[in-house]
């Protein structure tokens, strides 16, 4: 039996994970470079994932995870995996992932961004959306395992800021996961 929860209660549990995650800027590698460190290790571990593995998705799992938020009104939105594309296959399996196209008109802050890697061939990034503008197409971010310049593999957990209409080797840069 599922126990449903209103849109309030959705909309309290994205910003306790919001609140979470910031909670966490500035955590950094020990050592740098290495995917390991103590809270990292942490965030890994949290899904179901060992130490020393890209930690993203890891991440923003953790956040969902410590905030009692994986799955709402019987849904499973997020899965305990480090791999930024077994949680977009898992969340487009459920209805739950939204193209940047669809995500203009209704993006929230609390949803799951996925970064597209046209080298890669897959989706190789992510972090949790804490804001956007419509207007401008601008979302703000906090990700895992990222760097000043928001590339993936990093060394730390920071806040970005990225555009929702950007492009990467022809594709839409980003998706998202849907978590209200």
């Amino acid at each position: 039996m599922s126990i449903q929860i209103s849109a309030a209660e959705k909309a309290a549990r994205q910003q306790a994970v919001i609140a979470r995650a910031t909670q966490y800027i500035g955590t950094k590698e020990v050592p740098l470079g290495s995917n390991e460190g103590p809270m990292v290790n942490r965030f890994l571990l949290a899904a179901n994932c060992a130490p020393g593995n890209p930690w993203c998705m890891a991440f923003v799992y953790a956040m969902f995870s410590w905030s009692a938020y994986t799955s709402v009104n019987g849904q499973t939105l997020l899965i305990a995996t480090a791999s930024c594309q077994v949680q977009a296959d898992h969340a487009k399996a459920n209805g739950l992932l939204v193209s940047a196209d669809d995500a203009r008109e209704q993006l929230a802050p609390g949803w799951v961004m996925l970064k597209w890697e046209p080298e890669l061939g897959r989706y190789a990034h992510s972090g949790i959306v804490t804001s956007y503008d419509k207007a401008s197409g601008v979302f703000k971010t906090i990700e895992g395992n990222t760097n000043t310049d928001g590339g993936r593999e990093g060394v730390e957990v920071a806040r970005q800021t990225r555009g929702i209409n950007d492009t990467a080797g022809g594709h839409p840069k980003y998706a998202f996961i849907r978590t209200a």
